[in-house]
């Protein structure tokens, strides 16, 4: 029997995507189907480079650049918190206090893993580092603690980084999603139904019961 694919568009940064990730691996623990089930994560870069590098965190980021007044970029990170903690079930998260930067050496990194066997270990590690601990995942450092976290050698880490190993993936990646004139993420196809939107961990458990018995 093959497996069921999943493909999932996100970015390390999106709050909706780490929901939608959290909840999907949970669903399928839940099940213990991982053995009936492939995910494939392909990279979808949200960060602007007119946001900064993580100078600013994201509650000012909604104010001066999103025209939020103080009020409403408050009212709006309790919303993502919320969600953070009850759906996802992250107590430590705070989306008010994450710096925002470029992850695309974090997204390398993560195809990296992939190879590795490590790859969800990397990505939960690089997830806590963001949306917990306040870290950018531009630096060199965080990626270096993550990838250590999860088992990966450093000089491995130094070779990606100084020899671009997985740009073309990651670009590749952002093709597709644009190719599929796709506007945002999370975007998770599961099998031929596609998921625009995340859902919570329930949502996933009935939609790998339906994929799954199909």
């Amino acid at each position: 029997m093959k497996p069921l694919n999943i493909i999932l568009w996100a970015d390390l940064q999106c709050p909706f995507c780490y929901t939608a990730e959290t909840c999907l691996n949970r669903a399928i623990e839940t099940l213990g189907v991982s053995d009936k089930v492939r995910i494939d994560l392909k990279a979808r870069e949200i960060h602007r480079p007119e946001d900064g590098n993580g100078d600013q965190p994201m509650i000012q980021i909604f104010q001066n650049k999103e025209g939020f007044t103080p009020e409403g970029a408050k009212a709006h990170i309790a919303d993502i918190n919320a969600m953070l903690h009850d759906e996802a079930k992250i107590a430590c998260a705070d989306f008010g206090k994450v710096h925002e930067s470029n992850d695309h050496d974090a997204l390398r990194l993560c195809k990296l893993a992939r190879d590795l066997g490590c790859e969800k270990e990397l990505r939960e590690a690089l997830h806590t580092a963001y949306f917990c601990q306040g870290k950018k995942l531009a630096d060199v450092q965080t990626l270096k603690d993550a990838g250590k976290e999860a088992g990966i050698k450093e000089e491995l880490i130094d070779r990606l980084l100084a020899e671009g190993w997985y740009e073309n993936e990651v670009l590749n990646d952002e093709a597709e999603f644009h190719a599929l004139k796709l506007d945002s993420v999370p975007y998770l196809i599961m099998d031929q139904e596609v998921f625009p939107d995340h859902l919570d961990t329930e949502g996933y458990i009935e939609a790998l019961k339906r994929h799954l018995q199909d």
